[in-house]
């Protein structure tokens, strides 16, 4: 390839996998320059997305697993570096964002095995020092407008006194490595159950509802990432039976925000509803991208929740149960296979992922490293002071 002009060479480059990309910047010096520079790592990844390639479903349920998008036919195990118990606070542009059990982040590129430690000592400031910690809200995403990956979370303070409260909502902006504390979020209630914020278009997303639970009462409150503020999104104006029982929630379908209602049958689902807004803030964009219904190829379940929307072939894959993934076509309207992948349990949280060399400005690759090692003192000090915090 040495006889190929740099374009070529950068067009043929941007096409292969992250793990092949990882083996190639040991062929040369000016090719291991070329795979780490920032302009070709931003090419890879906007290539990726365009042609929906080098995506996996991560789930996360006490172990994570990936497993490839195209061929889904396997599960892989993966061993994030230096975080147990994880849950998984968000996913975007290859990176995740995970938590342990005494509340200890990471930032981890899963592809290239780089990570950074973010404690939980660096982000509370406990007024209350016998009091109880609990976390709310969680979100991450990318500010496009100052280039900057940011995590929000929410932290609720109790003191012995049950009458002192205090909660504080603060970000995390990864090009500073500093954590900010921004605006109260604007609803008590609405939340609890709709935790990890859905990203899209710069800015996170949750379900709340105000007095009663009618679907006139749901909205969208988002967080823009650049700004720094609240706004409400309007839901698609359609007509709800008071009788109807169904559920909502939101998620992220190739850069829509789509709304997902699941309508209750006996124990099962009779049939979701799924809308994306075409128009991000367009209230009149809202558009029903299709009516899920169980059939003699999907048999009977409890929800179904789109993950990938494969535009050529007018394919929807969706999360169906947390059990199996439902292949949709969307121009017969029905269901044309279901996956199940033997070696998976249930899991009610599965992220898309695209595989990349995005980075993180520091790290260690494949060990602990000095760096992990001292954190691990720090963290044994912190469950002893926060055994009794709840989460």
């Amino acid at each position: 390839m040495g006889s190929l002009p740099g374009d070529a060479i950068l067009n043929i480059l941007c096409r292969l996998s992250v793990k092949d990309l990882l083996r190639y910047r040991c062929v040369s010096k000016p090719w291991c320059s070329l795979i780490d520079d920032p302009h070709f790592v931003r090419t890879h990844l906007e290539h990726s997305m365009e042609t929906d390639s080098n995506l996996s479903l991560i789930r996360g349920d006490r172990e994570l697993h990936s497993i490839d998008v195209d061929t889904l036919d396997s599960a892989i195990r993966l061993n994030p570096v230096d975080v147990c118990g994880v849950e998984i606070l968000g996913c975007f542009n290859g990176l995740l964002v995970l938590t342990n059990s005494i509340g200890d982040m990471a930032i981890w590129n899963p592809s290239t095995r780089r990570y950074k430690m973010l404690l939980l000592s660096d982000l509370i400031e406990n007024p209350f020092p016998n009091g109880i910690i609990e976390f709310g809200i969680a979100g991450f995403g990318y500010d496009s407008v100052n280039d900057d990956h940011k995590l929000l979370r929410m932290i609720h303070y109790f003191g012995v006194d049950i009458r002192s409260f205090r909660s504080e909502i603060k970000v995390y902006s990864l090009k500073y490595n500093t954590w900010k504390r921004v605006g109260d979020f604007p609803y008590r209630d609405g939340y609890k159950h709709h935790g990890i914020g859905v990203f899209v278009s710069g800015s996170l997303h949750w379900m709340v509802t105000r007095e009663s639970q009618s679907y006139a009462s749901f909205f969208v409150v988002a967080f823009d990432f650049a700004t720094e503020e609240y706004r409400e999104i309007s839901l698609p104006e359609k007509k709800a039976s008071e009788k109807e029982a169904f559920y909502t929630n939101l998620a992220p379908l190739g850069g829509w925000l789509c709304m997902v209602c699941i309508y209750s049958g006996n124990e099962k689902a009779d049939h979701v509803d799924i809308w994306a807004m075409k128009e991000y803030g367009v209230k009149e964009s809202w558009t029903k991208l299709v009516s899920v219904f169980p059939s003699s190829v999907t048999g009977p379940f409890d929800y179904a929740t789109p993950l990938v929307y494969f535009k050529n072939a007018r394919q929807l894959l969706l999360d169906q149960g947390g059990e199996k993934f439902m292949l949709y076509d969307l121009k017969k309207n029905t269901a044309k296979s279901v996956i199940k992948i033997s070696d998976i349990t249930k899991c009610f949280d599965t992220f898309v992922c695209v595989r990349s060399l995005v980075g993180l400005g520091g790290g260690k690759r494949g060990s602990k490293g000095k760096k992990a090692e001292e954190n691990g003192n720090k963290r044994k000090k912190q469950e002893q002071q926060l055994r009794g915090r709840k989460r």
